[in-house]
């Protein structure tokens, strides 16, 4: 039996045998025409906005991303099943180095190799069946999302909060910059070179200057877990300087010194 001869109101009927395929596209296909998962702004209904970490599109997934994003699906739908208007989006984070890096390998233009990507990731997303809003879909690579993340740098240059410094990075001589989770115990993930410590010039952002309005706004967010506020605190990471003054044998005066 094909699956466009399974009728949804009769699936029940099938024999004892689960025919996952058939069922699964029956059922995927009915969600998307009656667009299921689709948040409209105009439903009366409780909002509700469950967001998961959009994955890099480098290559296929795995069970890996199985693992992570059946979690946020499983809330996502009970609130749904509570009768919410639940927004649960589902983007990819492809503006970076895992995706260049792969493109690189491959020999392939990144734009191209992102777009097969892309194309087949949501495609198993789908089969999967999360409930994902497509309508809301965010691809980072893409210029008409990407044009904004240019208009916020050029502003926040225009307020002193953009500059640049030499800072050390992780540098591998076959795959260039690194971040820190490409790098295991001191080799790099991909072709186990040694990685060392390599100073470059980059931007940065003076997010210190917001590091107690952030703190502040962690005692006005609602029902988080303490441990998660403290995981928020440690990564915010400000701290109080210290003074020092010192007096020095046949030195006149003292000597300050901040810590």
């Amino acid at each position: 039996m094909s699956d466009q001869q399974i009728q949804p109101e009769r699936a029940h009927e099938m024999n004892e045998r689960y025919e996952f395929h058939q069922i699964e596209t029956c059922w995927q296909r009915v969600w998307e025409e009656r667009e299921t998962y689709v948040a409209a702004d105009s439903d009366p209904r409780p909002k509700l906005y469950v967001l998961q970490m959009f994955p890099y599109p480098s290559g296929e997934l795995h069970a890996g991303h199985v693992r992570n994003y059946v979690i946020g699906d499983a809330v996502a739908r009970y609130w749904r099943m509570r009768d919410y208007n639940v927004m649960h989006p589902m983007g990819f984070d492809s503006f970076g180095l895992p995706a260049e890096q792969a493109a690189i390998d491959r020999g392939v233009q990144p734009a191209a190799w992102i777009e097969q990507c892309v194309t087949n990731s949501r495609q198993q997303f789908k089969r999967y069946g999360f409930a994902f809003d497509w309508s809301r879909e965010v691809v980072t690579s893409d210029p008409k999302y990407y044009k904004w993340t240019q208009w916020l740098f050029l502003k926040f240059y225009e307020m002193g909060l953009i500059y640049r410094k030499q800072i050390e990075v992780n540098w591998c001589p076959e795959h260039g910059v690194l971040a820190n989770d490409e790098v295991k115990e001191g080799a790099c993930w991909r072709c186990e070179s040694a990685v060392v410590k390599q100073k470059m010039e980059q931007w940065n952002m003076r997010t210190s200057r917001y590091a107690q309005r952030l703190l502040d706004g962690l005692e006005l967010i609602p029902g988080w877990a303490e441990g998660v506020r403290t995981m928020q605190r440690n990564w915010i990471g400000r701290s109080e300087g210290t003074d020092i003054v010192f007096e020095v044998p046949g030195l006149e005066g003292k000597l300050p010194a901040g810590l």
